[in-house]
Order: structure tokens, then sequence, then C-alpha cells
């Protein structure tokens, strides 16, 4: 599907995760979240936040993971307690077909309930780290997204307090939006979970560059949608290391 859609399109595509992506099923914990990480390589995945799932065989089996990624892991507001820096870059800027896309990423605070991530981190407060950082970012931007690990609830109250994000995609919890919510200026986007669906949100961009015309297409990843093969394949490769 997502194959699909970037043929068929002449504008930017981007291919976004909010995180929670990494662990969970067996195959995927017993590789510490390696088949993942060539799954969305293989996907060519641009950018994904991180939430507490992601670190649940532990902080340095995440970090040997993103070593292998081809995409972006951003978080701003988690900080390394024994460094005082960020654990991963805050942002990243891609500029695809002419147009400049800022993506900050948010993780709540159950990223400290995994392995020994509360010994090793610290979460920061969402919307101050956020405002922090969004001035530079948006310097360098076109549109704003930020991937979100704050839940519905939290995705929308953000978006409520920091005026100036274009579009925010929102994980950690498991609701399915049938269209965008709009919350000020900003678009909340959230497709469900555990991969059941491929949420696609189409906008326009206007030259004063407010977004126009949202539109959110839920594809449902059913049994009539045929395997890609590479992915088939790499799926019976990770069963065979790890059986």
């Amino acid at each position: 599907m997502i194959k699909q859609v970037r043929d068929a399109s002449k504008d930017p595509v981007l291919l976004l995760d909010a995180g929670n992506a990494l662990i969970g099923q067996d195959l995927s914990m017993k590789s510490k979240g390696m088949v993942i990480v060539d799954a969305m390589n293989a996907m060519g995945y641009d950018a994904m936040a991180i939430g507490g799932l992601d670190l649940q065989e532990g902080l340095d089996a995440f970090l040997d993971a993103m070593k292998e990624a081809r995409f972006a892991a951003v978080a701003c507001n988690v900080v390394s307690i024994a460094s005082g820096k960020p654990l991963l870059q805050p942002y990243t800027i891609i500029q695809r077909n002419g147009g400049r896309f800022g993506i900050l990423g948010v993780s709540g605070s159950d990223l400290l309930t995994a392995a020994d991530a509360s010994s090793r981190l610290k979460v920061l407060d969402a919307v101050e780290t956020v405002r922090q950082y969004l001035p530079e970012v948006r310097k360098q931007s076109d549109v704003v997204i930020v991937l979100s690990q704050l839940g519905l609830e939290g995705s929308k109250a953000l978006a409520e307090a920091v005026t100036g994000l274009d579009i925010i995609v929102s994980g950690g919890t498991t609701e399915l939006l049938e269209s965008p919510v709009q919350v000020g200026d900003t678009l909340v986007v959230q497709a469900g979970y555990n991969g059941e669906w491929l949420g696609r949100l189409d906008v326009g961009l206007a030259s004063a560059g407010k977004l126009t015309e949202p539109k959110v297409q839920i594809i449902t990843l059913g049994p009539e949608i045929a395997d890609d093969p590479d992915l088939a394949q790499l799926v019976e490769d990770y069963k065979q290391l790890f059986p």
C-alpha cells in the first residue's frame, strides 16, 4: 500500500510513526526490535517517535537497534541523566520535492516504566520543550509535524497549548480517527494500533503557509491486501534466526 501511494503521487510523501513500534510481538522481542527496524528501513520510513514499548528490552538494546535505522528517531523531551543531553536528536528536517518538513518527537512519562529507563533517562515537560524547539524548527520548515506519544487527549492538549504546530501524528493510545481533529490551526491524526491500519493524511499548502483541504483516509490492512514479497521474506529470514 505504501508503494502504491508513492507511485501515484507527484507530491512529497512522508512515512511516519508515533512510536511504540519496535517491541510487542514474539519475533520483535526475540530480535530486540531489529526485525521491525529492518522492516521500517525496507518500507522507507522517514521518522519515528519513541514510546515505552520501544525500550522494553532495555535502553542499550534500543540504541543498538537505532544504529541500524535509516530513518530518524526523534525525542525532544527525553534527556540522559548522565550527560544532561537529549538521548536522541530532538527533531529532523526533511527536504522533499521542494518542501521542507520539520519533525519533532515527543515522548510521554510512561517511557520511564521501561526496563532501566527510569535510572538513566528524564522525560521533560512536553509543552515547555516543544515551545523551546519550535522557533528553530519553524525557521527551517514549511510544515511542522509533531510525532506524539502523549495519547490522543495529550496530543490535543499540546495543540491547544502551543501555537504554530501544523500536524500532530498521535500515538500512545489506540484510538482510530476517521477524520482529523482540528485544534486551532493544528491537525491531529491517529491511526489505531498494531499496524492494522495505514493512516493517510493529504493536505495542501497555501502561499501563507497554512494547510488546506485536509483529508484522512484510513486503509484497513486486511487479508485481501497481499503481503509485500520482500517483507514476507524478511520475516521468514528472522524466523530462521530466532526460532
